[in-house]
C-alpha cells in the first residue's frame, strides 16, 4: 500500500517537480481519443464517409480536400481547446505546484496546460499543440497559431492557410504524418531543466502516461535511477509495477489521475 504520508513529504521537501502527463490526464480534461461514445452524433457526416469512429481514428485520416481536413480539425480544437476549463484534477496538480520549480511534458498536444495558466515556458509538447500549425510541404518552415483559423471555420468563413514561405497548405503541428517537427525550442528547455536539476530533490509526477508515449515513462524512470535524490510517484501504477532499485524512492496509486492529485492535496 502506497505511504501517502511519505509521499507528501517527497513533495514538501522537493527542489522541483517534474510532471509526466498522458493520455489518462487527457481523458480527465475531457478528451478521450479512444473512445467511440457520442462521435457517430457530434461528427456523423465525418464519421459516415471515412467510416471512423473515434477522435484518434479521425485525425489518422486523410479527407478528401483540405477544406474539408480544416472544417473538422477546427470543430475539435474549438470543442476541447477553445472552451476549456480545467478539470478538478488539473485545479489540484496547479494547487500543488505554486511556488514550486516544474516543468510539464505533456503527450495531451490538447493545449490544456497553458489554457490553465501554467507558464508556457516549462511546458513540452512532446506530441505537439493542435492550436498551432505547421506547412504540410515536409520542410519545416515554423510554426503558427492556428486558432484565428478554428474561428474563422466556425463562423462559416474559414479558409485553408497557407505557408507564408511556400504556399502549401498548412496542417495541425501534431505527429499526423512524417512531416512533424517537434517543438525543439521547448525540447531544449527541458533538457536544461533536467541537467540542472541532476543533484537536487526531484519529484517525477506521472499522470495518467501509458504505452502510447513511452518517451515520457522510461527515460524518466532511468533518471531517477541515475539520481538518488529523486523521487517518482505514479497514477495507474501499482508499487511493484515500478523497478526494484527505485522501490523505496517510488510510489505507484493503482487509481487514475484525479483520485491521486485529490489524495496528494487534501
Amino acid at each position: 500500500m502506497t505511504d501517502l504520508t511519505k509521499v507528501k513529504e517527497w513533495l514538501k521537501d522537493d527542489d522541483a517537480v517534474i510532471v509526466t502527463a498522458g493520455n489518462g490526464m487527457a481523458k480527465e480534461e475531457g478528451l478521450d481519443i479512444l473512445s467511440e461514445e457520442n462521435f457517430d452524433d457530434e461528427y456523423g457526416k465525418v464519421a459516415d464517409k471515412y467510416d471512423v469512429h473515434t477522435i484518434g481514428d479521425a485525425l489518422d485520416k486523410k479527407f478528401d480536400t483540405w477544406d474539408e481536413q480544416w472544417a473538422f480539425w477546427s470543430q475539435l480544437v474549438n470543442e476541447y481547446s477553445l472552451e476549456y476549463e480545467p478539470s478538478e484534477t488539473m485545479l489540484a496538480l496547479k494547487e500543488l505546484l505554486k511556488d514550486k520549480q516544474y516543468f510539464i511534458a505533456t503527450s495531451t498536444f490538447g493545449h490544456f496546460f497553458e489554457n490553465a495558466g501554467f507558464n508556457e515556458k516549462r511546458i513540452f509538447n512532446a506530441f505537439g499543440d493542435w492550436t498551432r500549425m505547421q506547412c504540410s510541404s515536409g520542410v519545416n518552415h515554423g510554426q503558427k497559431d492556428d486558432r484565428e483559423v478554428v474561428k474563422k471555420y466556425l463562423e462559416g468563413k474559414g479558409e485553408v492557410p497557407k505557408c507564408e514561405d511556400c504556399n502549401s497548405p498548412m496542417e495541425l503541428h501534431m505527429p499526423l504524418n512524417a512531416n512533424f517537427f517537434p517543438d525543439t525550442d521547448a525540447n531544449t528547455r527541458f533538457r536544461w531543466f533536467l541537467t540542472g536539476n541532476e543533484d537536487k530533490k526531484v519529484v517525477v509526477l506521472e499522470l495518467g502516461v501509458d504505452e502510447t508515449s513511452p518517451q515520457l515513462l522510461d527515460p524518466m524512470v532511468m533518471l531517477v535511477e541515475q539520481f538518488p535524490n529523486w523521487h517518482y510517484v505514479a497514477a495507474d501504477l501499482a508499487d511493484n509495477d515500478l523497478p526494484d532499485d527505485i522501490q523505496k524512492r517510488s510510489a505507484g496509486f493503482a487509481t487514475d489521475s484525479h483520485d491521486m492529485m485529490m489524495k496528494l492535496t487534501k
